[in-house]
């Protein structure tokens, strides 16, 4: 006999039955991998060249030259290497505590901008940034929400404090994906608004100085937000000081770099260019530099969510004082004005490409990226997004806990089948729509909760009264089971009121039944189901002991 796992035994047959259900059923699905970093729609782009990419989250620091009292050990997160055996190609990227990018170095040094110190690593970097405009019509300020973190502001946030990382990993090749909690980063702008979206970042590495950075953006909270830099990023202008911007014919501008306040003469829209710029040392073909590639058209326009144009722009970040720069700093954004609304996944995607000018121009043209810079809403059915399987345990004391069962789908149907209990559960691994992330929380005491509300224990993430210990996947609500009541099981009736924190007793969610899982699995074949049947009947029939697990 086969172990399953520790107190279940399953006949060959069962496996034969479940090798057919793999092979007969339709499966097949870009989001079906198991991951619940896999929220992003396929690339279109493929890699060039041989290289080497690699990842690692053990402390591998950049060690550049940072802004007076600024630490890097608190932000890192992750070290990204691409090598292909030629040193003038190589580059490295660090990720922050909340996804953000905040180092790239390559042979110029480091790229990214020194930092200062009431906004280290929160401002001056790449991120996704969203804004809820809607505050602003009752005379308040707008909610910017930062992928990166918290402003610091000598009252309510006086160190570093980062977005909350829910889960990193490299689940595809040659990238490095992130999902944390979007905050607001300014903690005295006036309303506060928590926010309730996910930021989800994959950088993937595709050769030839090319970086794919993909942004998707999850609305799991009651306000939609309007405005978007997708990203904000920069560079030193210590490294960097000229820009060039693409003309829609082909060939290129150069721009004049002022202040980023003078919007009107650093501001183009996409559709008035060639589909990216580049902060350069020089706007000759040898000269160095890093482009951002972002597309120039607006596919989406006079659809229900975009009724604006998309905008590229620029400009210094701080100014000059006899010369010296106050902040070093040059400012590039791409803006999206699009309403992504409560329920919402939105997805964008830009590239970065790095070498000199004539290698930018070419390569962009080459690989066809300034068409693979696509934006989209992004549809997760039920039926397309992996499952998580959990199992509820209580110890002697009464204590609970929730472990990660590791179950494949397939063979918990079984488990589920044999023993009839609702001790094991299932999430959805993807944020089908309308769902909500399940939150592990943990309070300034080491007491744990469940919720699906992120700010059950503390309004105000940076106060540091929560720690996010784990994201469990998604939940839905009760009128997404509406017909298929017997497939879900309510995470009151799983968790005591003591552990499941339930903010809103208006509206109940619900985890799906291990049994479920029959039901997600895609229509099996008549031959599937008829084994299925077999299979069962006969392992109910010669259930095996459980003793002599050999």
């Amino acid at each position: 006999m086969i172990l399953l796992n520790s107190n279940r035994v399953v006949s060959p047959l069962w496996l034969l039955v479940l090798v057919c259900f793999l092979l007969c059923g339709n499966t097949s699905s870009a989001y079906q991998s198991g991951s619940i970093l896999n929220v992003f729609s396929d690339s279109t782009t493929s890699n060039a060249g041989n290289f080497s990419f690699s990842s690692t989250t053990e402390t591998d620091l950049a060690g550049s030259r940072l802004g007076f009292g600024v630490s890097e050990a608190p932000v890192y997160h992750a070290a990204l290497r691409h090598r292909d055996g030629n040193s003038a190609n190589d580059w490295d990227i660090r990720i922050g505590q909340g996804g953000q990018i905040y180092s790239i170095r390559n042979q110029l040094g480091e790229l990214v901008p020194p930092q200062t110190f009431d906004a280290p690593f929160v401002d001056e970097v790449f991120q996704s940034i969203s804004v809820d405009t809607s505050t602003r019509a009752n005379g308040g300020e707008a909610a910017f929400y930062h992928q990166s973190g918290y402003y610091r502001d000598g009252n309510n946030v006086t160190q570093q404090t980062y977005a909350p990382l829910l889960a990193s990993g490299s689940s595809e090749p040659n990238s490095f994906s992130t999902v944390s909690l979007a905050v607001q980063a300014d903690t005295t702008a006036s309303p506060q608004v928590p926010p309730g979206l996910l930021n989800y970042q994959r950088t993937r590495d595709l050769g030839g100085g090319v970086i794919e950075v993909t942004h998707s953006i999850y609305n799991f909270g009651g306000n939609t937000v309007d405005f978007h830099n997708l990203p904000w990023g920069g560079v030193r202008k210590t490294v960097l000081d000229n820009i060039i911007v693409s003309n829609p014919n082909g060939g290129f501008s150069e721009r004049e770099i002022s202040s980023f306040g003078l919007f009107e003469d650093q501001t183009v829209l996409a559709e008035d260019t060639g589909g990216w710029a580049a902060f350069t040392q020089g706007t000759d073909g040898s000269s160095q530099g890093i482009a951002y590639v972002f597309g120039n058209e607006d596919t989406h326009l006079g659809e229900d969510f975009q009724n604006v144009r998309s905008s590229w722009r620029w400009g210094d970040g701080g100014g000059d004082f006899l010369g010296i720069p106050i902040r070093d700093f040059n400012v590039g954004t791409f803006r999206r004005e699009i309403d992504v609304n409560p329920g919402d996944l939105f997805e964008s995607r830009y590239f970065l490409v790095l070498g000199d000018v004539d290698h930018i121009e070419s390569t962009i043209a080459e690989r066809g990226l300034v068409q693979s810079a696509t934006y989209d809403k992004i549809d997760i059915s039920q039926q397309d997004s992996a499952t998580l399987s959990y199992r509820v345990q209580s110890d002697e004391n009464g204590n609970i806990s929730v472990l990660e069962t590791g179950i494949p789908r397939f063979v918990s149907v079984v488990d589920a089948i044999d023993t009839g209990v609702e001790d094991t559960f299932e999430t959805f691994a993807q944020p089908v729509a309308d769902s909500k992330p399940l939150f592990l929380l943990e309070d300034a005491e080491g007491r744990q909760f469940l919720s699906v509300d992120p700010y059950a224990l503390s309004d105000t993430p940076f106060d540091q009264e929560t720690n996010y210990a784990g994201f469990f996947g998604f939940v839905v609500p009760e009128e997404l089971i509406e017909g298929n009541e017997s497939l879900y099981v309510s995470l009151n009736s799983l968790f005591s009121s003591d552990f499941y924190l339930d903010t809103d007793p208006n509206t109940e969610f619900f985890a799906l039944r291990t049994a479920a899982t029959v039901a997600a699995v895609p229509e099996p074949s008549a031959v599937t189901a008829l084994l299925l049947l077999i299979g069962f009947r006969l392992t109910r029939r010669t259930k095996p002991k459980l003793e002599g697990n050999s």
